[in-house]
């Protein structure tokens, strides 16, 4: 048993099915139809809302994936930006799309915005009574205003004219429906952002739906069409920060683009699955959202989830002479992607190493911190209100970030100890984003107490190698796993560790590294590490040592007394 904020409590091992995958770098390629059809973009982004609280990263998140999509060589993309999304262009621009589509073409639809539910309006069309509606820039709940809006039925009205017209449909929907928490947030915490607006009732409901009675009433009605949304029914979706990037984001938008690039390619086949796409995004989410996102995904019955290909990957053809090389037949075949050599995941590293960590003070003052000498990351002192990283609350001594507390009883001489914690955190959440090790929390993501048992688990682990460790609140390191006489490498699928809840409470930040070969020198340098207030030096031996198959999770336990 150990006793630095998260020890060890049992060990357990699942055996499933056997899978295998290898790092990804893709270059130069294209995200192509496996049925031969086109692939078609709507997407819609919405920050500016007339008469409700505007959001801050909805419009960024449309236009990533709109860039993503293009760079990937699709060109058929139409893209509505906040007053542009009004109801008469939404719905002329998707029966414009109607019109485009043909047998076997992908249609890509992404919405990011405020979301709501109200009473259905077919009945016994929603289990609970309640359907799911998208906010449009202009709405309020007036007679006037509530036209702009559009409701879950009708997007399955388009849908299914999609559908009957031969194309198969990937449906985003970045927002949010539910008022629920994964996790309750510090009231010390900087006000979050959630794409939901607060119950209201329509004075005057004049709008007028695109939808019959003879029409599919679910999604599961649906026989050609994925669908992935940011939370579940009852939970609010946050907008983030990503990092590396200004601005806050949805997890689910910015998981998306990276999936339409390769990342969600797990087994480098250069074709991407149902269960590749859920797999790869989900955990993205998961990971960048410090768990308070578990995305929803769905689709048509009948349609295998590790057969069926939402979409290819090819080499883009190009007039570069070294790159025609290879015939023009084989430039139309999927890429089976090399090593992450070409790309090693410290690339973009140092860019990200040189940004400070914001620090702010709870009461806005400057004066604590004159004294502070950074150790390894930069330090900026900013107001609370300019989007820190870190708050301080100068009475408690506890440290808050984006709703939780990272660190309880924080001197000032031992703030900087936690910026670097802060920066290892930041810098593992880039890389595990790249290729995700699939890891979870399975007994909840919620705020856990002093001797409570939470469990861990990895997926998808059969015949690698497993690293484990943990970095607490205040920067000190805790090698988990290879202990002594345990075993580094497993036959099984998943594999599963227990942990029990100690002092000090805070953030513990587990990481998971997995690789088809044993790391003993990763292994040594984290164990040589081992109670030490030493993040830094932790991410620069994860990128010294890992192999071009390393896979990286990188997850949140958030503890107090």
């Amino acid at each position: 048993m150990r006793a630095l904020g998260l020890i060890i409590f049992a060990v357990f091992v699942t055996f499933l099915s056997l899978a295998s995958r290898a790092a990804n770098a893709l270059d130069s390629l294209r995200l192509e139809n496996p049925d031969g059809g086109a692939v078609r973009g709507l997407i819609i982004g919405i920050d500016t809302y007339e008469h409700v609280r505007k959001l801050k990263g909805a419009v960024a998140d449309a236009r990533d994936i709109e860039s993503s999509l293009q760079s990937m060589g699709v060109s058929d993309i139409t893209t509505l930006i906040d007053a542009r999304a009004n109801r008469e262009s939404v719905i002329q621009t998707i029966g414009d799309l109607v019109l485009r589509t043909r047998a076997n073409d992908l249609i890509v639809i992404s919405i990011a915005g405020h979301g709501a539910q109200e009473p259905e309006t077919l009945k016994g069309s929603e289990p609970d009574g309640l359907e799911n509606v998208f906010l449009l820039s202009g709405f309020e709940p007036t007679a006037r205003g509530s036209q702009q809006r559009i409701l879950g039925s009708e997007f399955n009205h388009f849908i299914r004219q999609l559908e009957l017209r031969g194309a198969k449909v990937l449906f985003v929907a970045d927002t949010c429906h539910g008022g629920g928490l994964a996790r309750e947030i510090d009231p010390r915490a900087e006000e979050m952002s959630f794409r939901q607006v607060p119950t209201y009732t329509l004075t005057a409901d004049t709008l007028k739906p695109v939808t019959d009675q003879n029409e599919p009433i679910t999604d599961l009605d649906l026989d050609q069409t994925t669908f992935l949304a940011a939370v579940d029914r009852n939970t609010k979706a946050p907008e983030i920060r990503i990092p590396g990037i200004d601005g806050f984001r949805g997890a689910l938008s910015y998981a998306i683009a990276r999936a339409f690039k390769g990342s969600a390619d797990d087994n480098h086949d250069g074709k991407v699955t149902l269960k590749e796409l859920f797999a790869n995004v989900r955990q993205v989410v998961y990971q960048l959202s410090d768990q308070r996102q578990n995305i929803v995904t769905k689709t048509s019955p009948g349609r295998p989830l590790d057969v069926d290909v939402v979409y290819q990957l090819t080499r883009e053809a190009t007039s570069n002479p070294e790159a025609t090389s290879l015939p023009n037949s084989d430039l139309q075949k999927p890429i089976v992607s090399q090593s992450k050599a070409s790309e090693p995941f410290s690339s973009t590293t140092s860019k990200r190493a040189e940004a400070p960590i914001r620090l702010a003070a709870l009461d806005g003052g400057t004066g604590y911190f004159s004294n502070l000498k950074p150790r390894e990351a930069m330090i900026e002192i900013v107001r609370p209100i300019d989007n820190p990283d870190l708050i301080w609350d100068p009475n408690s001594h506890d440290v808050i970030a984006w709703g939780d507390v990272v660190a309880y009883h924080v001197d000032q001489n031992d703030i900087p100890s936690v910026i670097d914690r802060t920066a290892a955190v930041r810098e593992l959440k880039t890389i595990s984003t790249k290729a995700p090790q699939l890891l979870r929390i399975s007994t909840g993501d919620e705020q856990h107490h002093n001797d409570d048992v939470v469990a861990v688990e990895l997926s998808d682990v059969a015949r690698r190698s497993i690293i484990l460790f943990n970095i607490s609140g205040d920067g000190t390191v805790q090698m988990l796993y290879p202990l002594g006489p345990d075993a580094n490498q497993t036959d099984a699928s998943s594999f599963q560790i227990s942990l029990r809840v100690r002092r000090p409470f805070g953030a513990d930040q587990i990481v998971a590294v997995t690789s088809t070969e044993r790391l003993p020198e990763l292994e040594q340098a984290l164990s040589d590490l081992n109670r030490r207030r030493a993040p830094s030096q932790v991410i620069r031996n994860v990128l010294r040592y890992m192999p071009a198959n390393t896979r990286i999770g990188s997850i949140g336990i958030f503890t107090a007394p």
